[in-house]
């Protein structure tokens, strides 16, 4: 990604999933090692678009915390975990994978819509330099995505 991309307006949070290969999406992810760091960052961020990645088995630990969070997404990685959420108020922004490289596909899909959008913010604000950029990154995020397909 672009050394002068730095998203302002969405943040995705992954839990627990230091292997997933993410680098190429640059600032707009942030690994988070336990459900309490990732409450912190869900407040640090808190006027962002906040975006989560977890697996099933962390499912029951996040509950509560998404009961009390406004969030624009929420991706599972099911590992066959039975799922006990259906009746929660996010689960209608949610979506279930069932592998790495779905997941991957699905949060490269969701960078490149952070950054187009923040293209066409900054292109109302007549700031076409920072919307090239985020533009830009926006196409390497899908370019990135089809390395899953």
């Amino acid at each position: 990604m672009s050394v002068a991309s730095n998203s302002k307006s969405a943040k995705i949070l992954i839990l627990n999933q230091p292997g997933l290969p993410t680098k190429e999406l640059g600032n707009l992810v942030d690994h988070c090692f336990n459900v309490g760091e990732l409450q912190k960052k869900l407040e640090k961020y808190n006027s962002f678009l906040r975006t989560i990645a977890c697996t099933s088995a962390q499912l029951t630990e996040l509950a509560p915390i998404l009961r009390r969070t406004q969030i624009d997404a929420l991706y599972i990685l099911n590992i066959g975990d039975e799922m006990k959420c259906w009746d929660e108020p996010w689960w209608n922004r949610t979506t279930v994978v069932y592998t790495e490289r779905q997941l991957m596909r699905h949060l490269c899909t969701k960078s490149m819509l952070c950054f187009y959008n923040e293209g066409l913010e900054h292109k109302k604000q007549g700031d076409f330099g920072l919307a090239n950029i985020s533009f830009l990154d926006s196409i390497r995020a899908l370019d990135y995505s089809a390395k899953f397909i």
